[in-house]
């Protein structure tokens, strides 16, 4: 009898993840203290945006005063955009094949990650990856099948750069500028995850919310995203559609059967 075992997912990249490790490995390479005359040692990335973590740190009763900005600003936040449905395509390219050997170590490659570097690849949880690989210890070689299910989407990420100078708004307004064209078409020009991505960058803007002017830069990006659906299942009936059917080959007087 036919029983779904489990579901995962894959992606091409985890979105934030992705685009702050792209962004902490730039920093990495380049002279932070060196092109900011020495004004700064390093610059943050975070999952929050830099005027919200301000804010919340303003809020806070038990701040301190002289350290309002401090760690905070010039800092950069990554933040996901509003997601469409536009051009969206869902179980494209459907993919019916045997549980085996190599699914399986792979399945034992992911597991030895750890859990947040297990989350950039796939969607799956080391139990899941247990479940799997216990089931197909207990059954017959080629006994479990697995259905995979591709679909991709436009997705959109916010990436905000704000600092408390107007010099050190341009240079790191020109370095993010450097940035992302480096993720949208890879260090050599050929290797980059990313796909029909567009940016859309407001330069110049100031708030005034803080006792003094922060100057920063919003960085809209849009891009398509690929994902794979996993079903696994407890038995080997392969289930892909096969044409049956007569056709005959120009320039041949003899019909084949598919």
């Amino acid at each position: 009898m036919s029983e779904l075992l489990t579901r995962y997912s894959d992606y091409t990249i985890q979105s934030i993840e992705f685009f702050i490790d792209s962004i902490e490995s730039e920093l990495i390479i380049r002279d932070i203290p060196g092109l900011f005359n020495d004004k700064i040692e390093g610059i943050p990335v975070s999952k929050n945006h830099p005027i919200a973590t301000l804010m919340s740190k303003q809020l806070n009763e038990n701040r301190n005063s002289s350290d309002l900005e401090s760690g905070i600003v010039p800092g950069i936040g990554v933040t996901p955009g509003s997601q469409t449905d536009e051009i969206f395509t869902l179980g494209q390219s459907p993919k019916t094949g045997i549980v085996d050997d190599d699914f399986i170590n792979r399945l034992k490659d992911l597991s030895a990650l750890s859990d947040k570097n297990l989350q950039k690849e796939v969607l799956i949880t080391k139990k899941q990856i247990d479940l799997i690989i216990g089931q197909y210890k207990r059954t017959t070689a080629g006994g479990m099948r697995f259905q995979k299910n591709e679909w991709q989407r436009p997705e959109e990420i916010n990436v905000s750069v704000w600092s408390n100078s107007a010099d050190i708004d341009i240079i790191l307004g020109n370095l993010m500028d450097s940035i992302m064209s480096i993720i949208q078409v890879g260090t050599f020009g050929d290797n980059s995850k990313i796909r029909n991505m567009k940016t859309r960058v407001v330069k110049g803007l100031t708030n005034f919310n803080f006792g003094r002017v922060l100057y920063g830069s919003e960085y809209n990006l849009t891009f398509t995203n690929k994902y794979n659906n996993y079903t696994i299942f407890t038995d080997d009936v392969i289930t892909d559609h096969t044409f049956e059917g007569t056709f005959t080959i120009p320039g041949e007087d003899a019909e084949k059967t598919t």
